[in-house]
């Protein structure tokens, strides 16, 4: 079933709550816009919210305030770290398939606004569409950025990617300069990276690469949240090549997607979708095996089979993708105008 209704949630009013079967998120509008809840049944917020922000709206600058936002990449300070405390208003429209788009004004330093449109899909499921619009004067190179910040003591996996060919590699690792090889958090396994958050950690970490795949969970409170997407071969992503980044420090867990970077004209547009879906998963994740069981339902000695490396026969893919389009396709939202008649250009 697929319902939504206004709620207050963690102090904030006028939030927005969409539901799909037992899995329900929670959209703000006093900030953000942000999806603030996340839960499946009667689980606890499988997204981090920071106790000492909720409810609140910061004077002034930037905070992290949890939940899942919408960045442009590359990451600077001038542009990625937008504030989103409410000091622009959030444009709520309803969308024909019984979701919602959340839409921002224009930034008056970088021109970009940005759209955040949650849409229930199958049963428990939900397509979340992020956009970004140069609505600016001159052009933009960039990449939509989609980042969950995920409730503490979890395991983030990834599949490795899995190519025929041993001639050529096949994965591009990025690691941020606070990031240690042999940090006891990173599992560097043959069919799956895992990352492990742990409250007691005493500094960050952050690893990138070019999951091919399509798809990235984290694993808390017998809850797997999974995200997938579509990788664009031969495209060019932020940060050497990374189309999904693992961040985490002793208070949370960041599972990032990214779009391929593209040149914007003014009045371009990007949008990148990601479909989230959660199932059960009373399972502590030691091993790859663990993962395998947990995603295969499977006997790991057995073999796995699909492209992702899983027999589960679940389309591990978004139905959507990273894609450019042209500002003289205008779509029926008044939030939204034509600007331009030149196609986005994708950076090859």
């Amino acid at each position: 079933m697929k319902k939504a209704k206004k709620v207050t949630f963690e102090g904030w009013k006028n939030c927005i709550e969409i539901s799909s079967g037992k899995f329900r998120v929670i959209v703000s509008t006093e900030i953000g816009p942000r999806v603030i809840g996340a839960f499946y049944g009667k689980s606890k917020n499988l997204f981090h919210v920071d106790p000492a922000l909720a409810g609140t709206k910061a004077e002034k600058g930037w905070v992290n305030y949890g939940g899942h936002r919408l960045w442009h990449a590359p990451e600077t300070k001038e542009r990625t770290y937008e504030p989103d405390n409410g000091e622009h208003k959030v444009t709520v429209i309803e969308t024909e398939e019984g979701g919602y788009e959340f839409l921002t004004p224009p930034n008056p330093v970088t021109g970009i606004s940005k759209s955040l449109a949650v849409i229930p899909a199958d049963e428990e499921t939900f397509q979340v569409i992020h956009t970004i619009r140069n609505d600016g004067v001159w052009e933009v190179e960039a990449a939509a950025w989609a980042l969950s910040v995920m409730a503490p003591g979890g395991v983030a996996v990834a599949p490795q990617n899995k190519n025929e060919t041993a001639l050529l590699p096949t994965s591009f690792y990025s690691l941020w300069p606070y990031t240690k090889m042999n940090d006891p958090r990173i599992t560097w396994g043959e069919d799956f990276l895992m990352v492990r958050q742990d409250p007691k950690a005493k500094g960050p970490m952050k690893v990138g690469f070019n999951c091919q795949e399509g798809w990235l969970a984290y694993i808390n409170q017998g809850i797997a949240f999974i995200k997938q997407f579509i990788y664009e071969d031969g495209e060019t992503y932020p940060d050497n090549g990374c189309s999904i980044e693992i961040y985490t420090d002793k208070k949370m867990l960041e599972a990032e997607t990214l779009s391929p970077l593209m040149l914007l004209a003014p009045g371009d547009e990007i949008t990148h979708t990601e479909l989230w879906s959660a199932i059960p998963a009373d399972t502590v994740l030691k091993t790859e095996d663990d993962v395998k069981n947990l995603f295969c339902g499977c006997d790991c000695e057995d073999e796995c089979t699909d492209e992702c490396g899983c027999s589960c026969g679940h389309d591990h893919h978004a139905g959507g993708t990273a894609k450019k389009k042209s500002a003289s396709k205008t779509e029926k939202k008044p939030a939204k105008k034509a600007a331009s008649k030149k196609s986005a250009k994708a950076k090859k």
